[in-house]
């Protein structure tokens, strides 16, 4: 039994911020702790100043679970909470039935999980999901990490009620500040806690889902692929679709254009095998810190950290010699053979269509399994708007800097859901001069290929609302003199509309547009109605609502 010494300090109560009000326990005690931003509520359960790290900690660690338990020793104060997917979803839990959802009866594997998503989606609900019993595994799944705007906000510690342009606002600032990694010991690492050996790995007793009808197979869609460069040595971390090709073989599909693809591709070229941990389930922040586009020689774990707000912990594999992240909740290691490949798909893409087939794509020996021995299975629909959203705040933020550089007062950009957060991209500015708006939506549409349209308004519209976008169109814009055409444009061969050289064919090219939905610069324009400024700011709605 590990013994911990804990350091004292006093603040907050309740698995949440540590800015909310504190809740009580059941029987009626109230206990303030804050666990670096994050605190936990426990009951019936003392803990004294030496604390047993297997029963204290791990309790504090598993706050997703039904456990509580009351912290009445003052000292517990300064104990330092890892940020992981399990922190996260119990933070979820404790926002109520908008940000979590507990599904006890037990869910097949084959689309079950998917289908109680979409139905939720259905009544505009996108909590995250826990389905507590899976057919076929022991382990649990959660579902909907990246459900909507407000759960990207939450995993990088803003507010429900803060304005969702402080969102984007938070992840530029920790993107551009990425954190070297820290290695701790495995006694430390929660994800050692268990270990299975090549001859014991099976696949199947994994919850790995059956997303879509036409799906090839069952998939791992948001596990993070950490391989290390031949030629730098630098570790690069994607998140790519593995296709479950028997007890130890997962398919790996690279996009050609990703470092991934690129990294694969140099130990294809040098006829080497290309070691590789598949990790699943972390803190939505750190898999978003997965889609970042930076250089071959940064790497992605350094900015999962930045984006996490704290060094990301990182633990010797068994068998390959690639770090794993500590306070994940599985690893998966093995490796790709050059000489053996497989092939993948069809697959369910981010468009809401079936991608094609792919061959040939890599495939992955799994050598080695460790996990927590309460290990919690992360899923992605990837049908579903989480999908979009997971790497939406990434493609912002280079569409953001893109308009910058031409268009100082840029004033926010947002992917909306509705062009599945990579081809429709609303930008606000402040205009100065005559053809701003176009100039703006041009430097959008260089920022990513797959970008088809750009629709650009004042800074009085609220992107975020698509009814006043919308609004915009219909009372500023007039086709004739605000519309930009630009045909045969690279675009996204997944996007069906996207076409080839021969129009009737299928390729990768789009045509392109711009909207600009801006008032005139100079000239004369009626003016939106408003409430006044000082009505606005002193009315509070909790004020006058019963």
């Amino acid at each position: 039994m590990a013994i911990m010494n804990v350091g004292i300090d006093k603040r907050t109560i309740g698995c949440h911020s540590g800015r909310r009000k504190p809740h009580k326990s059941r029987s009626g005690d109230v206990n303030s702790y804050d666990f670096a931003h994050k605190t936990c509520l426990f009951k019936n359960q003392i803990i004294d100043e030496t604390v047993s790290e297997d029963n204290a900690i791990c309790r504090i660690l598993r706050i997703c679970c039904n456990d509580n338990v009351c912290i009445r020793s003052p000292s517990i104060w300064n104990l330092k909470m890892n940020k992981d997917l399990r922190s996260f979803v119990g933070e979820a839990r404790q926002l109520g039935p908008s940000f979590y959802a507990n599904v006890s009866k037990p869910v097949d594997p084959v689309f079950e999980p998917c289908v109680i998503q979409q139905k939720l989606a259905a009544e505009s609900r996108y909590p995250v999901i826990r389905c507590e019993k899976v057919e076929g595994s022991e382990l649990p799944l959660v579902t909907n990490l990246f459900g909507n705007y407000e759960l990207l906000g939450l995993a990088l510690g803003v507010e429900p009620n803060e304005p969702k342009s402080a969102i984007l606002k938070r992840f530029i600032e920790r993107e551009a500040n990425p954190l070297p990694t820290k290695s701790v010991d495995r006694k430390d690492a929660p994800v050692k806690q268990k270990v299975i050996n090549e001859d014991d790995v099976d696949l199947s007793k994994l919850p790995i889902v059956h997303h879509a009808e036409k799906d090839s197979g069952k998939y791992i869609t948001v596990g993070v692929l950490v391989v290390r460069d031949p030629d730098s040595g630098v570790l690069n971390a994607g998140m790519y679709r593995h296709e479950v090709q028997g007890k130890n073989l997962l398919g790996c599909m690279f996009n050609p254009a990703h470092h991934g693809g690129y990294i694969y591709r140099r130990y294809k070229e040098l006829n080497k095998r290309m070691e590789a941990v598949l990790f699943i389930g972390h803190h939505p922040a750190a898999l978003i810190g997965t889609l970042c586009e930076g250089p071959m020689d940064l790497s992605e774990l350094e900015v999962m950290g930045g984006l996490l707000g704290e060094s990301l912990e990182v633990v010797d594999a068994e068998t390959v010699d690639i770090p794993v992240p500590a306070f994940a909740e599985i690893a998966i290691e093995g490796y790709l053979d050059p000489a053996a490949e497989t092939n993948d798909g069809p697959f369910a893409e981010f468009t809401g269509y079936y991608g094609p087939a792919k061959d040939p794509v890599g495939l992955m020996n799994v050598t080695a399994i460790t996990m927590r021995d309460d290990a919690i299975y992360h899923d992605l629909d990837p049908a579903h708007q989480e999908h979009n959203l997971a790497g939406a705040l990434t493609l912002e933020s280079t569409v953001y800097e893109s308009v910058k550089h031409l268009c100082p007062t840029v004033t926010g950009v947002y992917l909306p859901v509705s062009g599945s957060c990579r081809f429709t991209v609303y930008v606000s500015i402040k205009k100065r001069v005559p053809g701003e708006g176009k100039s703006a939506g041009m430097a959008a549409l260089t920022a990513n290929p797959n970008i088809k349209m750009v629709i650009v308004v004042d800074d009085d519209i609220d992107i975020y609302d698509e009814q006043r976008v919308l609004w915009a169109i219909a009372t500023t814009f007039e086709a004739d003199k605000d519309l930009a055409m630009i045909p045969n444009a690279m675009g996204s061969h997944l996007n069906p509309a996207a076409y080839g050289e021969v129009r009737t064919e299928s390729g990768p090219m789009n045509t392109k547009v711009i909207i600009d939905a801006t008032r005139p610069a100079t000239l004369h324009f009626e003016e939106p109605i408003k409430p006044p400024q000082d009505a606005w700011d002193r009315i509070k709605l909790d004020d006058y609502l019963d």
